[in-house]
């Protein structure tokens, strides 16, 4: 009876879960006229499509991060080549990766409306937020003097002279760290204010594959974004 009990208790779940109510969704959710399908199937399909866009989407950001990273450490090692930079070049070289991951990892998104054209076809509208470098303090990072100022007020000194002061009493790596510390902190500064962002609208074709759902192309656009930064890491 335990058992037979346990099965029941079980059954009465699994019956609950499936007949649960209905997801709230926090976007909208369309169909083209000549689509027959249910509005609450369309709504729980909408998750699946969802779903597979942010999987889809984090891995174009982390391709985007691959193809960045790569791109960035090329060129400072070429614009530095046959100098003896070595500490300049290293320095340039993070703050410029630390400046592209961040504007990745901070990138905001929201779906605004999934639409259905067919049981094997969707769209996903979103509103982004992408950072503008021309605003704010990152704009001075194209400047060594304005860049030293920013610093000096970050670690707490009174000015660019008395933290060069400072610093030569220091080891090597010590004045590297403390600089890149506070270089990432006045990146992460600038990354976190709205003011910042500029807004757009970005639409994106689905494809069921397999019964799951996938961007249209997204191999052959990464592939795209990687010659992309190929061909311009050759021309500099």
């Amino acid at each position: 009876m335990k058992i037979k009990k346990l099965v029941m208790t079980v059954l009465v779940l699994l019956t609950v879960q499936m007949c649960g109510p209905e997801p709230k969704l926090d976007y909208n959710v369309t169909k083209s006229e000549s689509y027959k399908i249910s509005e609450k199937k369309m709504k729980k399909n909408s998750l699946e499509v969802k779903k597979g866009f942010e999987a889809d989407t984090e891995k174009y950001k982390s391709k985007t991060k691959e193809a960045a990273k790569s791109f960035l450490e090329n060129i400072v090692e070429k614009a530095t080549q046959g100098t003896d930079e070595s500490f300049a070049a290293e320095m340039l070289k993070q703050m410029a990766v630390s400046m592209m991951e961040k504007g990745i990892e901070h990138q905001q998104s929201k779906i605004e409306e999934i639409r259905f054209f067919n049981d094997k076809e969707a769209q996903v509208t979103q509103k982004v937020k992408i950072f503008d470098g021309s605003k704010g303090n990152i704009a001075k990072f194209q400047n060594e003097y304005e860049l030293l100022k920013l610093v000096a007020q970050k670690l707490k000194y009174k000015d660019t002279e008395d933290m060069m002061a400072q610093m030569e009493k220091m080891d090597k790596k010590e004045v590297f760290s403390k600089i890149m510390n506070a270089i990432s902190e006045i990146i992460e500064d600038e990354f976190k204010k709205e003011e910042n962002y500029i807004e757009m609208t970005v639409t994106s074709n689905m494809n069921k594959v397999n019964n799951t759902w996938h961007m249209k192309d997204l191999d052959e656009q990464i592939k795209a974004l990687e010659t992309i930064f190929s061909n311009l890491a050759n021309s500099m």
